[in-house]
């Protein structure tokens, strides 16, 4: 057998109790490594018991530490399988830490990591890696696949030629998933040589990837393009998956035949911004956006600075408003949709004061508002405030500040 690539380290190996997940173990312990066991048990089948004896067993007899966990499928709402994986790594990453571990070893092998692509392949969707890396990161635990060498025949016959005991996952047998369907009808079935060409597809794919990412990682954070600088950008598309890892190959040219001839545009993932407007493209990047403020008098809003804003004594007659007792408690936001103020000449929506002074999205996003004890938006720094609180004599002023991104706490 190949030798296993592991340094000297203190793992923790995800066991199912399967002829992958047991020959990695004995290998393991093998090598005089130290290791500490955790099984998940799904209650899916009637044989979940028998594995879960199976690995408990093994771990008594070599004096190895056993941990379990119980999930079942009654208690998920939901995609079992997404909710699943997501449940054994956390239950991993809190092993490894409690236990101080160096990270987990899952049993993935060669076929899985043929399926993967295969999988990849069908769906048509952006990826961070073709197949599977053997060294990655899952809910914060750092997740290695030693196995990645090895057919799932070699492992069977490994664990057949040295008694190891194993289970078989009868659900493996059936189509019901897409892994199954394609493991059946094509990994099972392919040459030695079609194998090697697809590993070998999968390298070269990977390489050119890592060479992506190096070059898109040159790219600022935040960036102003015209629409013919944007679309000239070595490894556009890739530059786009960053921000968009998981939308489909179509989806992808829909969002840049509109960044190409539409007038305005938006799209936004977890924080990240690609927007075109007044006739550019921007790219930056906002963290929780939204917040709030409340203050209860006039004393405890003076000399205060947020990260957004700053409240004060001095300003111009656009950021300044005459507040009364009756006004109070205040609260400072971010603009809201709909926000509309009462002005002297009616009253106007918020946005369309944007819209008219071409303010940009990423600057509206965390524009700040003062409202009333009612919620009523009574003043906005660079518009002014409402026509109730109108005077020369201004006892507060609000002075945006020109920040972009990162967390809203004070400073």
């Amino acid at each position: 057998m190949k030798d296993l690539k592991l340094k000297k380290e203190r793992y923790l190996i995800a066991v199912s109790g399967g002829p992958d997940s047991m020959a990695l173990l004995n290998m393991v312990r093998e090598k005089g490594l130290y290791i500490e066991v955790a099984h998940v048990n799904y209650h899916k089948r009637d044989t979940a018991a028998r594995d879960e004896e199976i690995v408990r067993s093994y771990c008594e007899t070599y004096s190895i530490s056993f941990h379990r966990k119980d999930v079942y499928p009654k208690e998920v709402k939901g995609n079992f399988q997404a909710y699943a994986r997501k449940a054994r790594y956390r239950y991993f990453r809190n092993l490894c830490r409690r236990y101080r571990l160096d990270g987990v070893l899952t049993a993935h092998q060669q076929d899985d990591l043929l399926e993967t692509y295969v999988m990849q392949k069908e769906r048509k969707l952006g990826v961070e890696w073709y197949g599977l890396k053997d060294d990655t990161q899952i809910e914060g635990v750092r997740v290695l696949r030693p196995l990645l060498q090895y057919t799932k025949k070699e492992l069977l016959d490994y664990c057949e030629e040295n008694r190891i005991p194993y289970g078989i996952d009868e659900s493996n047998l059936e189509d019901g998933y897409a892994r199954n369907r394609i493991r059946h009808s094509s990994i099972e079935k392919m040459t030695e040589k079609k194998r090697e060409d697809l590993l070998r597809e999968i390298e070269n794919r990977n390489r050119r990837k890592l060479k992506e990412q190096e070059r898109i990682s040159e790219y600022p954070k935040e960036a102003s393009y015209t629409v013919k600088q944007f679309m000239r950008l070595p490894y556009l598309r890739a530059y786009i998956r960053t921000m968009y890892l998981h939308v489909s190959d179509l989806h992808l040219e829909e969002m840049i035949r509109q960044l190409c001839e539409s007038d305005h545009c938006v799209f936004e993932n977890e924080g990240s911004y690609l927007v075109k407007e007044y006739g550019r493209i921007e790219v930056f990047r906002l963290k929780d956006p939204e917040y709030e403020y409340h203050f209860t008098d006039l004393k405890q809003m003076k000399g205060k600075r947020y990260t957004h804003f700053r409240l004060g004594q001095k300003g111009s007659s656009m950021e300044g408003v005459t507040l009364s007792e009756e006004d109070f408690p205040i609260t400072v936001r971010n603009v809201r949709e709909g926000d509309s103020m009462k002005m002297r000449y009616g009253t106007k929506k918020v946005n369309r004061f944007f819209i008219d002074e071409k303010i940009p999205l990423k600057q509206r996003l965390t524009w700040p508002v003062l409202c009333d004890k009612n919620r009523n938006v009574i003043l906005v720094p660079g518009i002014g405030c409402d026509r109730m609180h109108y005077s020369e004599k201004h006892n507060i002023f609000m002075i945006k500040l020109e920040y972009y991104g990162g967390p809203c706490d004070d400073k």
